[in-house]
């Protein structure tokens, strides 16, 4: 992984900090309380530093600090808000988070110390200036003082750079910018930073001036990356008496005009950039060999904004010679990146472009550039060899559905990523072995081209599994990591032979009748004992169907499948079901269903388990269902007796109840029987139940049960209990109220109430409220309402479940004819309150800390 090593050490710093700051806030104030996100990654489970987002907050505040990255910024947030001058501070112990907040308040005095000697040295030369005007004016003419007018003006804090005033006068009246004028604004333009700079120089293009200042004017105003076609067309006029210097000014807006930023380096919302290389074009014309020099001198150059300043420059000119000149060069850069760009990390840009360019070079020159790449993977390097798969596979992107770009760089990429991503199949993550994870059908003829390779090459990793699978003679026999080690190594290996098979599979299909012959017969030479390739081909044989004759083609090697005597085949052949087109199931033969409803009946749970795993994806026809039905319920009574696969449990009754049972039926006996089966569930299987049934169950009699012990499991509090509260508050009323004593049972084992325990505690509340327990309900505000504590950050969740609690208790008084004016006008003053404490709160603020500077 790139930067791993760094994005590590960083990591265990920013945790020794926050160690040192929790120590240090502990000491500063009894009160002061540290908080953090819930997540843990790896690095703070293996070290047990705090790493993470983290925040301070205390009970006589109510606003916390934003949690950030160093526990340091979240302090010296809170305190600069909330412990400056606060009464209540009681001072624990030394040291304290003084050690830092003190240089900070330091250097953000200096900060502020140094911006107003700076602005009030701003005021001082604006004052001169203007005096400088004023003593002009007597020499000038009443139309030239008109301009003097509009520069007092402009010479303050704040004028935009595309200011149009100046410049419309010189559109206007071009002569009253006469040459006092010009000479007074020549040195504010091409000197100086003043706030009238940008507006005056737009306006001296319109004057009459030098040709020679004129372009001078045109280079400050690029420079300054300000949009003006005046500039531009002044710099390419003229463009052979650019200097050295003022060329590479312009070449580089140039560059940026014409080439997009790296992706998230565009701040503007979603307006598209608008893109313009006509400037770069016309003026590499010009200076192609100045050009093509500073390219050479940057790209020879060890720092990486001048290699990223020619790479950028190589990709906005756009020209095939200059592009080929330099192609070892990029890849130099590129594959040698680990010695040669030592510092950058891998979302620099000067990487970005580097591969943008290595893209382009194995686009346009493929044999040539695919040559240079061969001969850098000599190094061995690994990043190296990363960089170079990421090249290859970027020349086979292309849109989804649209006809892909079939040539010669395609053609030499594929066959590179395939036997790649053969020679170090475990390597899941790198570009070769994840192109081939996803077919597509858009670069089938890349696959018909390659049928035999794509074959050759699954078949050896047929070989390479059974190596995998030996054991050295020296490991020990219960060594579990070696052991998990060569299991993954196979699972790999499986996975990627099954992607190149599907690779070939939608290559005969390409092919017609005589591809899908061609896959039929390689199936059917393979021998017996290579049941790994056999499950793999056999697995991908529905991707073969295009249509009836297609059918008729497979059919019998498929139903073969079906009954053989490999487990593993079997399994395969039932999982292909899963990928048959929806519109061919209905000209499949009764006998191949007959013998796939059989494989629910198979000893083996590979195989019974894929054959439910395929029904739940695709489904038999409707006259069909009957012969499954037998099958899935006895699965349902087997795996409901406990053991390890209880998950299948969830699998089985969700095939059941869509395939099997009418709406009647599962909201009938049958489905209070399956929401038995479901309630003796725990752990994984009970959470699944209800993530993946809740839709379907939400009438079916005994569900919200489920789902009342699946909130209650640490297993479902450990991932979401999002589908728990929505499958209980969404139950019909009759069920809540039969489950209400269950209800009741759960709020009081949330006692006593935390806070991270509170908005379950409120779900039980208001469930049975839904189940019109009012008086059990209004007890559990109350019991809520008496365990938050009485501080002024918990006053806005006081008021709000104090709302609910009279609420409720007018509900009740209607329903008993009771009077309810004095509950009412409590009710009134609640909301009142309310809205008065989200007023306070809404002046808070509440963005990062990071975007304030720190006075």
């Amino acid at each position: 992984m790139d930067d791993f090593e760094n994005d590590y050490n960083e990591a265990i710093v920013a945790g020794r900090r926050n160690l040192k700051a929790t120590k240090l806030l502990s000491n500063w104030c009894y009160h002061a309380e540290f908080s953090r996100s819930p997540s843990r990654g790896l690095i703070e489970a293996s070290t047990g530093l705090p790493i993470g987002q983290m925040g301070v907050q205390c009970k006589f505040s109510k606003k916390n600090s934003m949690q950030c990255w160093l526990l340091e910024d979240a302090v010296y947030d809170f305190y600069q808000n909330n412990c400056k001058g606060c009464k209540e501070r009681l001072a624990v112990g030394l040291p304290n988070i003084s050690e830092f907040v003190g240089p900070r308040e330091s250097e953000a005095a200096r900060r502020k110390q140094a911006r107003d000697a700076e602005e009030l040295s701003r005021k001082q030369e604006m004052a001169e200036r203007r005096n400088e005007r004023a003593e002009m004016r007597a020499n000038l003419s009443l139309e030239e003082t008109f301009v003097l007018d509009l520069i007092d003006e402009l010479d303050q804090e704040g004028i935009e750079k595309n200011e149009p005033r100046l410049e419309q006068l010189a559109n206007l009246a071009p002569e009253t910018f006469t040459r006092k004028i010009v000479e007074h604004l020549l040195p504010a333009v091409l000197d100086m930073h003043l706030p009238y700079s940008i507006p005056a120089g737009k306006a001296l293009l319109n004057a009459d001036l030098d040709p020679h200042k004129k372009l001078a004017v045109a280079v400050r105003l690029l420079n300054s990356y300000v949009h003006s076609p005046n500039a531009i067309d002044a710099v390419l006029s003229d463009g052979d008496s650019l200097s050295r210097d003022a060329l590479s000014k312009v070449l580089r807006r140039f560059v940026s005009m014409a080439l997009a930023p790296p992706p998230g380096m565009h701040i503007g919302g979603r307006e598209s950039l608008r893109l313009d290389s006509a400037p770069i074009h016309s003026l590499f014309k010009k200076r192609s060999s100045d050009i093509s020099l500073i390219v050479d001198e940057f790209l020879g150059d060890a720092k990486p904004s001048k290699i990223c300043a020619a790479v950028e420059t190589i990709l906005a000119v756009d020209d095939d010679k200059l592009l080929r000149n330099h192609v070892r060069n990029i890849f130099a850069k590129l594959m040698r990146r680990r010695t040669l760009l030592t510092e950058e990390r891998r979302d620099s840009n000067v990487i970005y472009y580097l591969r943008i360019a290595g893209s382009k070079c194995l686009d346009r020159f493929p044999k040539e550039t695919d040559k240079i790449i061969q001969a850098f993977l000599a190094d061995n390097d690994e990043v190296g060899a990363k960089e170079a798969y990421r090249i290859y596979s970027s020349v086979l992107k292309h849109n989804y559905r649209k006809k892909a770009k079939i040539g010669a760089a395609q053609r030499i990429a594929f066959k590179r990523l395939l036997w790649a991503a053969v020679e170090n199949p475990e390597k899941n993550m790198d570009d070769a072995g994840q192109f081939f994870r996803r077919s597509w059908d858009e670069l089938a003829e890349l696959a018909v081209e390659n049928f035999d390779d794509l074959i050759g090459a699954a078949a050896t990793l047929s070989e390479k599994y059974e190596q995998a699978d030996l054991k050295p003679s020296l490991e020990l026999t219960d060594d579990f990591l070696a052991e998990m080690n060569r299991r993954n190594k196979r699972t790999a290996i499986d996975s990627l032979q099954g992607a190149l098979i599907e690779w070939a599979a939608i290559g005969a299909k390409t092919k017609g009748s005589v591809g899908i012959n061609e896959f039929l017969e390689l199936y059917g030479k393979l021998p017996q004992n290579q049941t790994q390739m056999r499950g793999n081909m056999i697995v991908h044989v529905s991707k073969l169907l295009t249509g009836v004759e297609s059918l008729t083609l497979v059919l019998s090697d498929w139903y073969r499948a079906l009954m053989d005597e490999s487990t593993l085949v079997r399994a395969s052949a039932a999982q292909a079901w899963e990928n048959v087109p929806h519109d061919l199931v209905k000209n499949f033969p009764d006998l191949f269903f007959e013998a796939f409803a059989v494989l629910l009946s198979d000893p083996y749970v590979m195989v019974h388990r894929s054959a439910v795993q395929s029904l739940q994806r695709r489904s038999f026809p409707e006259d069909k269902r009957y012969l499954v039905s037998n099958g899935l319920w006895n699965l349902i009574i087997s795996y409901s007796r406990g053991g390890e696969r209880q998950d299948f449990v969830v699998d089985c009754i969700d095939s059941f109840a869509y395939l099997c049972l009418s709406p009647e039926e599962r909201d009938g006996d049958v489905g209070m029987a399956l929401s038995g089966f479901l309630l003796n569930l725990e752990g994984s299987a009970l959470y699944h139940a209800v993530d993946r049934l809740h839709y379907g169950f939400r009438n079916v009699p005994g569900f919200v049960k489920v789902a009342l012990k699946s909130i209650q499991s640490d297993y479902t509090r450990s991932i979401s209990t999002d589908d728990c509260a929505s499958a209980i508050l969404e139950a019909p009323r009759t069920e809540l109220r039969a489950c209400s004593d269950e209800i009741k049972k759960a709020f009081d084992g949330l006692k006593p109430f935390r806070p991270e325990v509170f908005i379950e505690a409120l779900l039980y509340a208001t469930a049975l409220t839904r189940a019109g327990d009012y008086s059990t309900a209004s007890a559990c505000f109350k019991d809520m309402l008496a365990s938050v504590p009485s501080e002024n950050r918990n006053e806005q969740w006081r008021l709000e479940v104090a709302l609910i609690s009279v609420a409720i208790e007018i509900e009740q008084a209607i329903g008993r004819g009771e009077e309810v004016s004095t509950l009412v006008e409590e009710r009134n003053d609640l909301l009142s309150d309310l809205e008065k404490e989200n007023a306070e709160r809404a002046k808070h603020r509440n963005l990062p800390f990071s975007v304030f500077l720190e006075d």
